[in-house]
């Protein structure tokens, strides 16, 4: 008889479900949503461009960067991919099995996170590399490294953030996860009191001013909208947030029931 502990086979069985769930995601539907996604940020880039009549300032071309891939594409990615955890299983019929399966629980809401992060940072470094071909800035290359690990920092904290309606409110998670990205990351990240110290946006705004040397141009009262403090403190922010919010989503669906006939 075996005497591993039930967490010793847990990283194997969240890399299955993460496999088996990018596999879902390589249909020609997720594909050509996939390429939409990718496409967005360099198109946007070049009506801007060409509104302008010449090419964008690089400060400029940068911070829409910042909004249209660690924000936009990131979280539009994550909204299609993560919110669906449980209500896939419990349409499909099922959950009953993944809820029976030593660690199914566990392995299900993890292994989908970590697919989602995957697959939505590989969209969103692709979009990036089109941005940066068709706009005009500053050392690209650095830009292109300081914006890959800023993507997949949204990914994993939005990632776990979505976590928490989709065991909740599991045939409402998608709508519950745009409220809780309005109100928690665009809403509660922008106001200049502790509450925002909680939130992605924060952390990401304050590394993107930190990384580009932007903090002694920056106007006083834009200062309130970020923190100065050094890049490892918002890296190892976002860890904590992972951590606690994927926690806290494990935590409530090994204890939630769900009967065939659910309508939550």
């Amino acid at each position: 008889m075996s005497t591993s502990s039930p967490a010793a086979g847990l990283p194997a069985a969240v890399w299955t479900v993460a496999a088996f769930q990018l596999g879902r995601l390589l249909t020609w539907q997720r594909l050509v949503m996939a390429a939409l996604l990718a496409v967005f940020p360099a198109a946007v880039l070049l009506a801007a461009t060409r509104a302008g009549r010449g090419a964008l300032a690089s400060d400029v071309a940068v911070a829409m960067l910042y909004a249209l891939v660690p924000e936009a594409v990131c979280m539009l990615g994550l909204l299609l991919t993560m919110c669906p955890a449980v209500s896939d299983e419990l349409e499909r019929g099922t959950w009953a099995h993944v809820a029976t399966r030593p660690r199914g629980r566990r392995a299900l809401l993890v292994g989908t996170w970590l697919a989602a992060v995957l697959w939505t940072a590989a969209v969103a470094l692709v979009g990036l590399a089109l941005a940066l071909a068709v706009t005009d800035v500053a050392r690209p290359g650095r830009v292109f490294g300081l914006f890959a690990a800023l993507t997949l920092l949204s990914c994993a904290g939005r990632g776990a953030l979505f976590a928490l309606p989709a065991v909740v409110l599991p045939k409402r998670a998608l709508a519950a996860s745009v409220g809780a990205a309005i109100v928690v990351e665009f809403l509660a990240g922008t106001i200049p009191a502790v509450v925002n110290q909680a939130t992605v946006s924060l952390r990401l705004r304050s590394l993107l001013v930190d990384w580009m040397g932007w903090k002694g141009r920056l106007p006083v009262e834009m200062q309130l909208f970020v923190d100065p403090r050094p890049a490892w403190v918002h890296v190892l922010a976002v860890t904590v947030l992972v951590a606690v919010l994927l926690g806290t989503a494990v935590f409530i669906l090994e204890r939630r029931q769900f009967p065939p006939s659910d309508e939550v």
